[in-house]
């Protein structure tokens, strides 16, 4: 489709100017039959632009009634002109004039003719924007597909054509509605013959050669044969007089073609996720020189101009004593398209991905749309056990705020429970300090304790997806799953699950916020919704997107895409098909303001369209606005926003300015049009076209841009699941464990980001914080990877450790009066997994594993704060435990054994005696507590232990001396 994006008048003019020498003859008189008298002329033709045109030809007119009578005569110049759009004029102008007697035999006649020659017509700048289309088998690999820019001039339909040419003061016009439209090649010709017959020199020169009042390349041809000369636009020729009179003849022929010099600049920046590229890589530019240039980077900048030129001048100069000689001078290296794109062997050297060479042209700019975010948001509800219908969209917030009061006394603790679409919950633990309201803040993103298991080191959920498609339940239930650390998509409950507390209003709440606007690799696609069958087809279809706008609050992240597809398989054919939808600005919009099942998607968050497509027929016309029609948010592409990443704006002192589309505040995002190539061809003297130069305007201005690698991001939670401010974060090149970027600036929410030299697009990666990694496998070109990372170094007090019967290893401690289990996948202590219980009031633990519980049962052994000692099991590694059995209200420092087959028994301190407690393996007191040791027992840790058939009791004496019991007979007696 052509674009009109506006008109103005096109022009081509110049000026001539030549000496005639000619002799008329009474047409009565006998003319001698070799020519003796000197004559010189040049007739010639000029036109070219828009198919302007006109001649020019020197002939004599004649009135003579009868032999001997009064003649008169004219030297006339006879004009042609044509307006190139359907008409055309003839006539003459008189250069000189006389009448002669009947005698006369002839008259010598010199004149000059001089003139100008104008044309003029109203032309329409055009844009065709041609788009290549997705293949239907397969997956698309980038978005935009190839995108041409087509940039021309055409006369405009109706206008009125003039042209005229002057000779002899006056001029021939033609002046009328074009009844055709010519295509602007700002080209200039001259075709013009020129002679000398007599040793009078003769010159013509065409000169202010201009198409739209700008000079035409000025040809470096100077053509010298003897006494004969030619340039582009001029002659100079000089015939010869022998010694008997008789003349003879010298000429030059010329024929020129020139067009307006085009000047094309090009100004380029790689990108390195947010920085500069940091290596040297060279871009290869199409249309330079003629074919290619290769241009060189340096700190991410590149920059090279051109000038491309089209002309062609042939004269040919006959002497009249040597003959004939031909000088051409040519050129025309205007290219079909200009294009550029990086070095795939560049890249490849510098370890990025050699097919991440794309090169993208910024064009117009307009405002994309206006995005705003709303903090404090109130979530309505009542009572200690609220439910939401429809669920509470919490997706982009970190924080919760609660106020919580005591129902008496004070300092009472209890237990936050959220539930999520899934039905998984996540706890926190809190205190209320007295029985008036007091808020507290919940992190979303750090629960305490969660359905699903222990707290992992590491969590390294990127993306929200799928999301629920709520135009099939094909798949329902199978939407993405809230990890331990990403916090709460959508609410379906929120209580008290423990305690004597109430909870009044809840707000969510962030602190800092910022959105990234930078498209992904199509290599990192994912399911952006769960699948949809069509049964009565037998097809499945399957809806991927790829990334781009990137909200950050607090580090916790959100995302929309800019280009979906899906890919159906199965049918009647069973060929697999695709089908790529890209996702204009106000489509995005309706994805961030949308609710899925009337749940809000991303609360908090408002995006308006800035540029509204026009109302009526404007758009179906032939050649409609580009301003109207192309630049605005409902036709155009999100991708465009913040220019793609890169967005190029005017600077008047260094011509071009690059911004970049990372952690940007709300409010208005200009949009800025991207595209691969532009004719070579293009109007050369519209200059900047698309406004992204503030110097001096001289020609085509190019702001290129590319993305390439990506970064390690996330946040960095202490053991008890609060955030680091301190720490390093690593990723590192799985390949060589080359460093790719770290981090050691912590932020107050525990965030963090990986810098230079970022990490390699497309290449297998870590990340690594204290001893802990993720694997990013691979690291996707233009992709910000989430990795979290919780402490599970050892922490706490009285530290007890036993071993799974499938090897996992697990130590316990108390951490602020609370059991908090740690698992390892391996006795090397590695890899560690925390999960804090809901067992309190703690001072001491142990812990023992039953060899016979097909679950893995944990025994845990407490001594509470008040001198009594408490049994818990748990069969989930203590996401929840069982309920308290008191093992005695009276004692301190518990150990605990169990024998493989399943017996367990307990032995503790008091009053400086050890006692035991023994059960059967269903839990039952077999023997009640009883003294196995009277006196002389020391207050501290014991121990027990089974082994080979025989139990093992530890302890210390009054002097601290270690003392080993034991017994053979299941604990009941002891020596």
């Amino acid at each position: 489709m052509a674009y009109l994006d506006g008109t103005r008048t096109s022009t081509l003019t110049m000026s001539h100017t030549q000496n005639v020498q000619v002799r008329i003859w009474n047409p009565f008189a006998v003319q001698p039959e070799e020519p003796d008298w000197n004559t010189h002329f040049t007739d010639f033709t000029f036109g070219g632009h828009l198919g302007f045109s006109a001649s020019l030809a020197i002939v004599d007119y004649i009135v003579a009634p009868s032999p001997g009578s009064a003649w008169s005569w004219e030297l006339r110049a006879n004009i042609t002109v044509n307006n190139g759009h359907g008409s055309s004029a003839t006539s003459y102008k008189v250069l000189a004039s006389g009448s002669e007697t009947g005698g006369t035999t002839y008259r010598d006649v010199s004149a000059t003719c001089a003139g100008d020659f104008s044309a003029s017509v109203s032309t329409d700048k055009l844009w065709d924007i041609a788009e290549a289309g997705f293949s239907s088998s397969t997956a698309p690999t980038r978005f935009p597909s190839l995108t041409s820019y087509t940039w021309y001039e055409l006369t405009t339909s109706g206008a009125t054509a003039a042209c005229s040419l002057s000779a002899g003061g006056s001029a021939v016009s033609v002046s009328a509605a074009a009844s055709s439209r010519q295509t602007a090649n700002y080209t200039a010709t001259l075709d013009a013959y020129g002679f000398s017959s007599g040793d009078d020199r003769h010159d013509f020169a065409v000169s202010l050669v201009k198409v739209n009042s700008v000079a035409v390349h000025d040809i470096t041809h100077a053509h010298t044969f003897h006494n004969q000369s030619a340039t582009e636009w001029s002659l100079s020729v000089l015939g010869e007089t022998d010694g008997f009179g008789i003349v003879s003849t010298a000429s030059a022929d010329i024929g020129t073609s020139s067009c307006l010099d085009r000047n094309v600049s090009i100004a380029g920046r790689i990108r390195a996720w947010e920085g500069a590229y940091p290596d040297a890589l060279n871009v290869v530019v199409t249309g330079y020189d003629g074919a290619t240039r290769t241009v060189g980077s340096s700190g991410g900048s590149y920059g090279a101009t051109d000038t491309f030129v089209d002309y062609s001048t042939t004269s040919v100069l006959i002497d009249p004593e040597y003959g004939t000689n031909t000088l051409t001078t040519q050129a025309d290296d205007v290219p079909t398209w200009i294009s550029a794109e990086l070095s795939g062997s560049g890249l490849t050297t510098n370890g990025d991905s050699s097919t991440d060479n794309r090169v993208l042209f910024r064009g117009w700019r307009f405002n994309g749309w206006s995005i705003a975010e709303t903090n404090n948001r109130t979530i309505s509800g009542t009572g200690n056990d609220r439910t939401y219908s429809p669920y509470e969209g919490m997706s982009g917030y970190r924080y919760l705020q609660i106020q919580i009061k005591a129902q008496s006394g004070t300092n009472a603790a209890g237990t936050i429970e959220l539930t999520d679409y899934h039905g998984n919950w996540k706890r926190w633990q809190v205190v209320a300090p007295t029985t008036s309201y007091s808020t507290i803040t919940l992190d979303l993103c750090s629960p305490d304790t969660w359905s699903l298991g222990s707290l992992p080191a590491t969590d390294d959920k990127d993306n929200p997806y799928p999301r629920k498609n709520t135009a099939s339940s094909s798949y329902a239930g199978s939407e993405s799953v809230d990890s331990a650390y990403w916090g709460i998509t959508s609410c379906q409950r929120l209580r008290v699950q423990t305690g004597s507390i109430d909870i009044g209003t809840t707000t969510l709440v962030y602190t800092n916020t910022d959105s990234t606007y930078v498209p992904d690799s199509f290599t990192a696609n994912f399911e952006r919704i769960t699948p949809a069958i069509v049964s009565e087809a037998d097809t499945t279809t399957y809806y991927y997107g790829r990334r781009f706008w990137q909200q950050d609050r607090d580090g916790r992240c959100e995302e929309e895409s800019d280009v979906w597809w899906q890919k159906t398989v199965g049918g009647a054919t069973g060929v697999t098909t695709y089908n790529v939808n890209p996702v204009t600005i106000s489509e995005l919009c309706d994805q961030i303001n949308a609710s899925d099942n009337s749940i809000v998607r991303h609360p908090g968050w408002t995006a308006t369209n800035s540029v509204a497509y026009p109302a009526g027929a404007t758009c179906s016309a032939s050649q409609p606005p580009l301003r109207d029609c192309f630049l605005n948010g409902v036709t155009g592409y999100s991708t465009w926003l913040r220019g793609g990443g890169i967005l190029a704006t005017p600077n008047a002192t260094s011509g071009t300015d690059f911004a970049y589309g990372h952690q940007l505040a709300q409010g208005t995002i200009v949009a800025q049009t991207l595209f691969d190539r532009i004719n070579g061809n293009f109007p050369p003297d519209l200059n900047d076209p698309f406004d992204v130069n503030g110097g001096t305007d001289s020609g085509l201005y190019l702001p290129a841009g590319s993305l390439l690698r990506g970064i390690a991001h996330g946040a960095l939670l202490d053991n008890a699941g609060d955030p680091l401010t301190t720490g390093t974060v690593d990723l590192l090149l799985a390949s060589t464990s080359a460093n790719r970027g770290t981090d050691s600036t912590i932020d107050a929410e525990g965030r963090y980001y990986t810098s230079t030299p970022w990490g390699l697009g497309e290449s297998n990666h870590d990340a690594n914080f204290s001893g802990d990694t993720i694997g990013i496998l691979p690291l996707h070109t233009s992709h910000r990877f989430r990795c979290w990372f919780r402490e599970q170094e050892l922490a706490g007090v009285c530290v007890s450790a036993a071993v799974a019967p499938n090897q996992r290893m697990c130590y316990a401690v108390i951490e602020d009066g609370a059991v908090a289990l740690h698992f390892a996948d391996g006795p090397n202590a590695t890899n560690f997994v925390m999960q804090l219980t809901s067992i309190t009031d703690a001072s001491c633990v142990h812990i023992a594993y039953d060899p016979t519980s097909a679950v893995g049962r944990l025994y845990i052994i407490v001594d509470a704060s008040a001198n009594d000692i408490k049994s818990y099991y748990t069969d989930d590694e203590g996401v929840t435990v069982s309920v308290a059995v008191t093992v005695t209200g009276t004692g301190d420092d518990p150990s605990v054994a169990i024998n493989p087959m399943g017996k367990r028994i307990v032995v503790y301190h008091h009053s400086n005696s050890l006692y035991r407690v023994i059960y059967d393996p269903q839990g039952n007191v077999i023997t009640a507590a009883s003294v196995i040791v009277a006196g002389g027992v020391n207050q501290g840790k014991t121990a027990v232990a089974w082994r080979l058939g025989v139990w093992y009791a530890y302890y210390r004496d009054g002097g601290s001396s270690l003392i080993q019991i034991s017994s053979i007979d299941d604990g009941e007696t002891w020596s």
